[in-house]
């Protein structure tokens, strides 16, 4: 099969962020003897204008995704975001590549009213929509052209290659990077407050609000390697099985995950694989108990380690999205919420 992979990936200046979903799902199917072209939207638009302009870059980012279909002729096109896509680009490609099926991925959460448009825009347009938040808030997407369903941050083995519960050493006690927010960003003042009352702790602490010191490529992978336990914040808590994706990093390469209860992973990892916290206070008591026993902190470690390269690999995530689009049977006992929504007319 070929399939054809829109969005921010590969690309003039995306090596600092190689650890992400787009290139993860790429080696996902191309694992899976399938033949992908990867093409970055944004950098086309950039670079089609002497001003380096996304905004102008549009029209001629358009045109040049038509002549890419044209001579690629994919089975399938995944969009990854690709919000200056126009949808009847898509009915064009349509038309150039008889049978296509055209897919619609966001990774981002559904408290974000700007990306709940962005998903809406898409619906009854493609074929079907994969979002990283799985349950009943997907039926509002779905309509008699487009399936909805969930889809996993996936783990890659070539990738999340760290194990940091077998390292000997380690430079700190505590991880976390976040993007570049304000202040406000709840994530901050969390943050804020372990720092307040653990300063034993050595921290990683990367935006977020809480500093401007970002770290991404190899420098980032590195520091997960030298720390010995990560903390999953997420902008959302409140959605089923929605979690960012540091998440599958930070259990991909060995480390201690703290992970909030709510959002339904108890579902899939035991109390033994993941440091779970209902609130500030527990998190605060199980960073003091794990930092001062080294036995515990790796026995949980590579539990959740070897449990989510079993469950997340990139490889089984790309396999499912496909048995999906084409409405095969599922050839795995996939351990994620498979529910597909659909409108029947």
């Amino acid at each position: 099969m070929k399939i054809l992979y829109i969005g921010n990936v590969q690309g003039f200046g995306n090596a600092e962020r190689f650890y992400l979903i787009p290139q993860k799902l790429v080696n996902g199917f191309t694992r899976n003897d399938h033949n992908v072209y990867p093409f970055n939207d944004r950098d086309y638009a950039r670079s089609s204008t002497l001003f380096g302009s996304r905004k102008f870059g549009i029209v001629p980012l358009n045109r040049k995704v038509l002549e890419v279909s044209a001579d690629f002729r994919p089975d399938l096109v995944l969009l990854g975001h690709c919000e200056m896509i126009w949808n009847r680009s898509l009915e064009q490609m349509r038309r150039l590549c008889p049978g296509v099926k055209i897919v619609y991925r966001n990774v981002d959460p559904l408290n974000d009213a700007g990306n709940v448009e962005d998903i809406e825009r898409r619906a009854g347009v493609v074929d079907g929509i994969f979002l990283t938040t799985a349950g009943a808030r997907l039926k509002r997407f779905a309509r008699p052209e487009t399936f909805v369903a969930f889809m996993p941050n996936p783990i890659d083995p070539s990738i999340e290659t760290g194990r940091s519960f077998a390292a000997a050493d380690h430079r700190f006690d505590l991880f976390f990077a976040g993007g570049r927010v304000g202040r406000a960003d709840v994530r901050g003042a969390r943050i804020r407050r372990i720092v307040h009352e653990l300063p034993e702790l050595r921290f990683a602490l990367h935006g977020a609000g809480f500093n401007q010191d970002y770290v991404f490529g190899q420098h980032y992978l590195d520091r997960l390697a030298q720390t010995k336990m990560g903390l999953s914040l997420s902008k959302s808590n409140d959605d089923y099985f929605y979690a960012s994706d540091r998440m599958a990093q930070y259990l991909g390469n060995g480390l201690l995950t703290f992970l909030q209860r709510g959002a339904g992973f108890e579902e899939l990892f035991e109390e033994d694989d993941i440091a779970y916290y209902r609130d500030d206070d527990e998190l605060l008591r199980k960073l003091r108990h794990f930092q001062s026993e080294d036995a515990a902190w790796r026995h949980v470690a590579e539990r959740g380690w070897r449990k989510a390269h079993a469950v997340f690999d990139c490889k089984l995530v790309a396999r499912y999205m496909l048995e999906t689009i084409f409405e095969l049977p599922l050839s795995h006992a996939y351990r994620w919420p498979t529910e597909v929504h659909r409108v029947t007319v």
